[in-house]
């Protein structure tokens, strides 16, 4: 998996790609945390490259939505390939966050 951040119109966009699983869920979630205790309260995650996400990687997803919350920041997602908007779907993560089908839309609604 890579991570690559950026900052766009106030709002930390961060791209991943390969796999979010058990071995590198852990990296995501250290990079995340370390961004929000930095101070972003905007996180836009765009998953484009992404082709996997396990129960590891929803549970970071979890984690970071759960602190931005306390800090009353907010965690958009975007660009779901259709393999990981199914299993946003399965696991009800469609009902708890706001997808974007890309950046630029995602972007407009912070």
């Amino acid at each position: 998996m890579d991570i690559s951040f950026l900052e766009e119109r106030g709002v930390l966009v961060t791209s991943l790609s390969g796999r979010i699983d058990a071995v590198t869920s852990s990296e995501l979630e250290k990079s995340l945390v370390a961004k929000i205790d930095g101070g972003a309260i905007k996180i836009l995650i765009d998953l484009q490259e992404v082709e996997y996400v396990s129960s590891a990687g929803l549970r970071v997803f979890l984690l970071v939505a759960k602190r931005l919350n306390a800090l009353k920041g907010k965690v958009y997602f975007c660009s779901l390939q259709k393999m990981i908007e199914d299993v946003f779907k399965v696991s009800g993560f469609y009902s708890l966050f706001s997808i974007f089908k890309d950046r630029t839309e995602a972007l407009s609604k912070f």
